[in-house]
């Protein structure tokens, strides 16, 4: 039986985030990572990219030096199958690996609809959120002419970038794209552009049935509309990886994500959470930036350092169809809101400021994001309006 310090659950970019952190503070510590993946810890974000272009070390977070020289122990193909919080230990592969601080960063799997788990479409039907994903789907795209993307969220979008030159349909839920990240104005010109790149966006409707039909799937929508294509890719929606943690431990909430509180603690002693499966006040951000947040709190509470998450608007990112696209804050909630926009259609730029009490509790820039790293400074900070027209010229 192996024993560290601090055994971390999950090879994502929280989970590596906290052992660097940990590094840079203290070169005695043992850490140890277990992921389930078979490759070296990996950009979530860049899966799209790599869809038509060949995998290269720009792909991975770290190399496998790094891991060796910071004496960091990565265990790949090591899905933990038991977690005993008594006696702290966690089961993997059949090896019992004891810990003091248990960190979970064990991130999140796509959903699909237990009726798209027939073992007639899983030739047809895939996610894609994974490196396993990424292979399988870099096989099927090539003999692919006709694609249905079910999810108009960041990653659906990206999907569809990468796919562009294809017949690609996207099938969304609510009534415009990004809704929860962008308004109706920008809603309305990205999915203006997106079109006119080719793609076809079916809004206000969800999958009904899918079935095999002449060598690929025939897709029936709420609306009745019938579709039919050659791959069905399902980018709407994720479910924490918690599967390992027995139920009857209380720290799973009705999502199957795990409480914590603003220092990532969980209900037990010594075990912390971050990333997609870490719910703040019943809440996860599922972002790219909360997962490097939240991992860094685990790490400085380790430490001894105590540390709080701050809880501030996180910023949203997409680069897509050759847009660029930042959002942060609440757009939808604007009474009492001083609103300040911009918008150059002919360049398809457009801006929008959201100013309460004098601060600025969100913003959202299409096309020219220059300013993002200086607005996100003042959010929800006092701001001078003067400064923030100069912005939007």
């Amino acid at each position: 039986m192996e024993k560290y310090d601090i055994v971390i659950i999950g090879g994502g970019p929280a989970g590596v985030t906290i052992a660097e952190q940990i590094r840079k503070e203290n070169k005695n510590i043992s850490v140890c990572i277990l992921s389930e993946e078979k490759v070296l810890p990996y950009y979530r974000l860049r899966l799209g990219y790599y869809l038509q272009n060949p995998i290269d070390e720009k792909f991975f977070l770290k190399s496998s030096e790094w891991y060796q020289v910071n004496n960091i122990k990565l265990m790949l193909n090591s899905k933990v199958e038991e977690c005993n919080f008594k006696e702290k230990f966690v089961v993997s592969r059949g090896q019992k690996i004891e810990w003091d601080y248990l960190v979970i960063a064990s991130g999140s799997k796509p959903y699909l609809p237990e009726q798209m788990r027939n073992e007639k479409l899983q030739n047809f039907v895939f996610t894609f959120r994974s490196y396993e994903d990424l292979l399988a789907l870099k096989k099927r795209v090539a003999q692919a002419g006709r694609v249905v993307i079910v999810g108009a969220g960041l990653l659906g979008l990206e999907l569809a970038s990468a796919l562009e030159g294809k017949e690609t349909t996207i099938v969304e839920l609510s009534k415009r794209i990004l809704p929860k990240q962008l308004d109706e104005v920008a809603s309305f010109l990205l999915e203006e552009h997106i079109v006119k790149k080719g793609i076809k966006i079916i809004l206000d409707n969800k999958i009904e049935n899918v079935e095999y039909h002449q060598n690929g799937l025939k897709i029936t929508l709420s609306s009745g509309q019938a579709i039919e294509c050659d791959l069905l890719i399902f980018s709407a929606g994720v479910v924490p990886n918690t599967e390992f943690i027995n139920s009857q431990e209380d720290i799973l909430n009705s999502k199957k994500g795990i409480d914590v509180n603003y220092k990532m603690q969980t209900k037990l002693p010594n075990v912390y959470a971050c990333g997609d499966v870490a719910y703040i006040d019943g809440q996860n951000p599922g972002t790219w930036t909360f997962a490097l947040e939240s991992a860094k709190i685990v790490a400085k509470n380790i430490l001894g350092f105590e540390a709080f998450y701050q809880n501030n608007p996180l910023p949203y990112f997409l680069k897509a169809f050759g847009y660029e696209v930042v959002s942060a804050g609440d757009m939808q909630n604007l009474q009492n809101a001083n609103i300040l926009e911009f918008l150059d259609k002919s360049s398809m730029i457009y801006k929008k400021f959201v100013v309460k009490n004098n601060k600025i509790t969100a913003y959202l820039l299409l096309n020219d994001t220059k300013a993002h790293l200086q607005l996100s400074k003042f959010l929800n900070s006092h701001v001078d309006i003067k400064l923030l027209e100069s912005f939007l010229k």
